[in-house]
């Protein structure tokens, strides 16, 4: 059964023979039902259906984070947000193999959980709007992140309205979770993590938002257990007085440091 919009164009809502009437973004659409389905449910075709789903199920985590980043993108290329970072993320998400083989054995796709991401390619925002230049990420206490960033580092124009925001994900809890929005002119941004986020691994990204909604890019900011003892103080160098001496073993990008923590330098011998 069918419900009529408007008497004078037509448009309807519902079932009208095997014809079907939506709303979509303030559009009335409609479509044809399919005059026959197959379903061969063949190995290739279980698996395929055990990735959508999976994939389906993590962009419907990022939602409040991708409903700031792809909004303009997905609205000019008329699809939803999910559907828009499925299509651009396809190389970034994959079944693990195990779970590839259980969905071609079994009737029933196969869970959620078993989702391999790329996070480091994975994109949360896109756009033609400037990025900023994201400093290393540090962290002020035990859930809060603060990274600093230059305002406009492609000298191109930008408005002071534009917002930055930081995005991160919890593999561990399966959790999003956004910052609050803080103006390009500020030159840091801070997000402010669950308490039960404590000590588990995250993931942070950042991007920019301008104020008709279009976006910059997403850029993958670090990976780190959240937690302030990710570096204990004991291990920290000294202040490298020869040039021989090695680089640290470890990336300071993956680290998340603490902003209290600071190693004075010694005044040189003879200088008063």
């Amino acid at each position: 059964m069918a419900t009529s919009k408007d008497v004078f164009s037509g448009s309807f809502s519902g079932r009208l023979g095997n014809v079907i009437g939506y709303e979509w973004r303030g559009k009335m659409c409609v479509r044809s039902m399919p005059s026959h389905y197959r379903d061969a449910q063949t190995p290739r075709q279980l698996a395929h259906r055990a990735l959508f789903k999976a994939t389906v199920g993590f962009a419907t985590k990022a939602r409040h984070v991708i409903d700031k980043g792809l909004q303009q993108v997905s609205l000019n290329a008329q699809m939803t947000e999910v559907n828009y970072f499925m299509r651009i993320n396809k190389r970034c998400l994959s079944l693990a193999e195990a779970a590839t083989a259980e969905a071609q054995n079994a009737p029933q796709p196969a869970p959620v959980a078993a989702l391999n991401v790329d996070y480091e390619h994975l994109v949360l925002a896109d756009g033609p709007v400037a990025p900023v230049a994201f400093h290393t990420p540090v962290m002020t206490d035990d859930t809060t992140i603060r990274v600093a960033f230059d305002k406009n580092p492609l000298h191109r124009a930008v408005k002071q309205g534009d917002c930055v925001y930081l995005a991160a994900y919890c593999p561990e809890l399966g959790d999003f979770d956004i910052s609050a929005a803080c103006y390009r002119n500020s030159g840091f941004a801070e997000i402010r993590l669950h308490p039960y986020w404590a000590g588990k691994e995250i993931h942070l990204w950042g991007f920019v938002v301008d104020t008709a909604g279009r976006a910059s890019l997403s850029q993958y900011l670090a990976h780190a257990p959240l937690s302030p003892t990710a570096w204990h103080p004991e291990e920290e160098e000294e202040p490298i007085e020869d040039e021989a001496v090695a680089a640290p073993e470890h990336e300071p990008r993956i680290i998340f440091w603490k902003t209290d923590r600071h190693i004075a330098s010694e005044p040189e011998g003879g200088v008063p």
